[in-house]
């Protein structure tokens, strides 16, 4: 099973460099849309690592594919050099949420 990056320059030659099977720069909405289709009906990708900024611009297309999708791959949401998203909802909380069936969160010692 492999690992694939998807996302800008740096993020996509960062996990090159650090070892995933794969790594794509996102350059245009519609290849990147076409290698995340590759990916989920390949059957040999187990995850695939995609900078937020990329996710939120194929946001529509991401959702449709998670909703009609087996478990593999996970698609795993991850800042970019930039930082995280201010007031981004984290998926992987959704997908943990689903699988357990209830809210898991951690509150912070005042």
């Amino acid at each position: 099973m492999k690992v694939v990056a998807i996302g800008d320059e740096y993020f996509a030659e960062g996990f090159s460099l650090a070892g995933v099977n794969e790594s794509y720069v996102h350059e245009d909405k519609h290849e990147t849309i076409k290698h995340l289709k590759e990916f989920v009906n390949s059957g040999d990708v187990a995850v695939v690592l995609l900078s937020e900024k990329v996710a939120e611009e194929v946001r529509e297309e991401l959702n449709q594919m998670m909703n009609n999708k087996d478990v593999y791959p996970v698609i795993v949401e991850l800042p970019g050099k930039e930082g995280a998203m201010k007031d981004k909802k984290d998926p992987l909380e959704d997908k943990i949420r689903r699988a357990v069936g209830i809210d898991i969160s951690l509150k912070e010692d005042s």
